[in-house]
């Protein structure tokens, strides 16, 4: 879900710069915004030359896991005790709390 929103707004930035920003200036953040219905079209597999080699690769492997090609990574687990270990189990956790929201 979230990397079809991603690969939209990639899609209209590209081609707000191919046209040359001469469309309507984007609307602020908080107001509200009425996306047209999006058309039925063929998932494009290779992005555009013009977005980052980075991003592209993202996207393209994201792609992948949606239609079960390739098998999500598993994610690394962070252990702040055995990251930083000259500080107090006490002191990470009083760190913690002070950063938590």
């Amino acid at each position: 879900m979230a990397s079809e929103e991603l690969a939209r707004k990639l899609q209209r930035r590209l081609q707000r710069e191919d046209a040359g920003d001469c469309g309507p200036p984007p609307a602020p953040l908080g107001a509200p915004t009425r996306e047209p219905d999006p058309a039925p079209q063929q998932p494009a597999r290779a992005p555009p030359a013009s977005a980052d080699p980075e991003l592209s690769a993202q996207l393209s492997r994201r792609l992948d896991i949606h239609e079960g090609a390739a098998r999500p990574r598993r994610c690394k687990v962070f252990n702040p005790y055995t990251e930083f270990p000259e500080f107090s189990r006490r002191l990470v956790k009083d760190l913690e709390s002070m950063f938590r929201l």
